[in-house]
């Protein structure tokens, strides 16, 4: 998996490429862990390259969630294959995450 971190001014932007499984899935958290993310402050997570993602993944989407929401603030999806999407439709997760379109994310989150 390829991750690619930017920092701007009240984001972070993340780029994920290849699969997120439990091979790349801690490589992913220590990332986001690394973060000093603080309130109000929005993380973006840009799927548009991950071609696989497994209960793994899921598990440490999930915890990044519920890590960044602690800290009041916010995580946001794009950029979602269909695939994908159809396993988190299928998991019940499409109401947990917040997604953005390729536009919003585009508009209010320029790297």
């Amino acid at each position: 998996m390829d991750i690619k971190l930017h920092e701007k001014s009240g984001y972070y932007v993340i780029y994920l490429k290849g699969s997120l499984d439990m091979y790349t899935s801690v490589e992913l958290k220590n990332q986001t862990d690394s973060i000093a993310i603080k309130k109000d402050e929005k993380i973006v997570l840009l799927l548009n390259d991950v071609s696989y993602i497994d209960s793994s993944g899921i598990g440490v989407l999930i915890k990044i969630v519920n890590s960044v929401q602690a800290q009041n603030a916010q995580v946001y999806l794009t950029g979602i294959k269909p695939m994908i999407e159809k396993i988190f439709k299928v998991a019940g997760l499409m109401n947990f995450f917040a997604f953005i379109t390729e536009e919003e994310y585009k508009s209010k989150y320029p790297i």
